[in-house]
């Protein structure tokens, strides 16, 4: 029997001096770089998962934009099945605060950075789709 679980994050991005910025987090667990994100709670909808997951990771404050997301599928550990859904965000303000028990450092990364610090290949491969789909110039 598989056991489900789900998680709801965004990719946030920012224009800073013409270029477009992203952010990443980097976990305090294993110290991989990825994007904000956590379980959906008892009633809550994908956006409202993801903008609280934003606000408690990085301190944020963000426009999700609900029409743009893409959905990663795993398996995190035997017998159960994780899908992620990771919505394209617009950041409303700038100051990161991470939140100190489970992230180690969060920042403003220019967009030709991205790939190259993305720990995992699905999150490549989903913050790649969501650009483009989100019609964002990398």
């Amino acid at each position: 029997m598989m056991m489900k679980e789900k998680s709801c994050g965004a990719v946030i991005f920012r224009k800073h001096q013409d270029r477009f910025q992203f952010v990443l987090i980097q976990q305090r667990h294993g110290l991989h770089f990825g994007f904000p994100k956590g379980h959906v709670e008892k009633d809550e909808s994908e956006k409202m998962t993801a903008k609280r997951e934003v606000k408690e990771e990085t301190g944020l404050d963000v426009e999700i934009f609900d029409h743009v997301k893409a959905k990663i599928r795993y398996s995190p550990r035997q017998g159960v099945i994780k899908d992620v859904v990771y919505f394209l965000a617009r950041a409303l303000n700038s100051d990161l605060t991470p939140q100190v028990e489970e992230i180690a450092h969060v920042e403003w990364v220019d967009a030709s950075q991205v790939m190259d610090l993305l720990t995992y290949k699905t999150d490549k491969q989903m913050f790649l789709s969501l650009s483009k789909k989100g019609k964002i110039q990398l």
